[in-house]
């Protein structure tokens, strides 16, 4: 007997890139976060906007990269634990510091949402945005 789900997709349609596991792509996404990390402790703690400029850009090239929304977000998570606890405190201490950090997590959210839109528009077909309707050589004559 068939039943319907109204409204509940399968778990295999419920993503838009079923080749690649949700757990993959968070691991490579801490991968980069790591990368990123390491790139950040090299700019001086003075330019502290630079620095956390370094990681919304990886965020915002990972989720344009990735086709799925959850793993971006996880992944921006995972950098704004890593930013707070080794870039900005030390030894992985992790600590609220009000509007700034408020601030940092609207940057990564905004790094999630405009990537993926740009990931989007990069893989949109091509074909249709060009296709034009197809000019009929024979011509009727009465």
């Amino acid at each position: 007997m068939n039943t319907i789900r109204a409204g509940v997709n399968p778990p295999h349609l419920s993503e838009a890139d079923p080749g690649r596991p949700q757990g993959i792509l968070v691991g490579l996404g801490s991968l980069v976060v790591i990368v990123v990390a390491f790139v950040a402790s090299a700019v001086p703690p003075a330019d502290a906007v630079l620095r956390y400029a370094v990681l919304v850009l990886a965020v915002f090239g990972f989720a344009a990269a990735t086709s799925v929304w959850r793993a971006p977000i996880v992944t921006a998570v995972i950098g704004f634990l890593v930013f707070g606890g080794f870039l900005v405190n030390h030894l992985g201490q992790l600590t609220w510091h009000g509007s700034s950090d408020g601030i940092r997590l609207v940057a990564l959210g905004a790094a999630v949402i405009f990537g993926r839109l740009a990931g989007d528009v990069f893989r949109m077909p091509r074909s249709t945005q060009a296709r034009r309707p197809a000019a009929s050589t024979s011509v009727r004559h009465r």
